[in-house]
This record gives structure tokens, sequence and C-alpha cells, in this order.
């Protein structure tokens, strides 16, 4: 399994809960640097496990998501303070893609898909990138497998 760790700025507790071997992809050189990076590694050759700078992952991230056969399988997390209690389970802050649905669904289909249905731009920014990739699962019929317990959103807390 491919991991990925894709940050502008990271949290040290991000940093010292990633898996070993993770790759961390700097994604600050414009809007759409983190859509552009998330496609060079959805390639469909393998997994992909993308992780967002702000999360801290716990021991049982990466057994549960090798353990579990669902194409896209998430662990969800609070969205934040002023939204307490309201829990993000379909975003990308966590989130497994398994190399079959990365070959049913390449990104520059997806966004092309998305951005003629709803009037998007043709290459989201970076608040939209799980925006496009959930609107075309779900319009497919899939939903995401949601792990427990969740992981920490940093920002959140």
């Amino acid at each position: 399994m491919k991991i990925a760790c894709f940050y502008t700025l990271t949290y040290s507790e991000c940093r010292d809960s990633l898996p070993p071997g993770t790759e961390l992809v700097w994604t600050g050189y414009g809007d759409d640097a983190y859509w552009n990076e998330l496609s060079t590694r959805w390639d469909g050759t393998g997994d992909l496990l993308v992780i967002e700078h702000d999360m801290q992952l716990h021991g049982q991230v990466v057994p549960q998501f090798e353990a579990c056969p669902a194409l896209w399988c998430t662990f969800g997390y609070e969205y934040g303070p002023r939204w307490p209690g309201h829990f993000i389970e379909d975003a990308l802050g966590c989130t497994r893609f398994r190399a079959q649905l990365q070959q049913q669904f390449p990104l520059g289909m997806v966004a092309a898909h998305i951005s003629a249905t709803d009037g998007l731009p043709p290459v989201p920014f970076w608040h939209n990138c799980d925006l496009y990739i959930r609107r075309a699962l779900t319009r497919a019929g899939l939903k995401p497998c949601v792990h427990e317990p969740p992981v920490t959103h940093l920002r959140g807390s």
C-alpha cells in the first residue's frame, strides 16, 4: 500500500503518528497542487492511503485498512469545536482507496465529470478535492466503509 501525507505545513503529532515509509507530499505551490499530487499517486497500481497534514493516526489505522476488502475506507474525525459532535466520515483526512477503485475512477475522469455536471472548475482547488471524489463515488452507488475508533483532527481539537 502506498501511503502519502499531503501537507503545506504539518503538525508534529501528525508526523509522529505516520506509518513507516509514508511519503510526505508538499502541496504548497498552488491551489491545484493537492489535486495534481494526488493524481500522480492515484495510478491504480496499488492501494493508496491518503493522510492530510492535520490528522493524528492511531495504531489500528493501517491494520484495519489492510484487512478490509472494501474499495473505499475511511477513519472519521470530529470536524472541530465550532461544530461539536459533527463527524466527517467521507473526506480525505484518513482514507484508503483500493487499486481497483482507482482504475475504475481515474481522477481525470472524475474531475471532468464533476466539472461538467456540477458547473465546477475542471481542476479542483485544494479545498474541493474530497468533494469531487465523494460525489463521483457516491453517484456511482459507493459508500465509504467507516472504521473505528476515529482519528484525531488536530486543527479541530
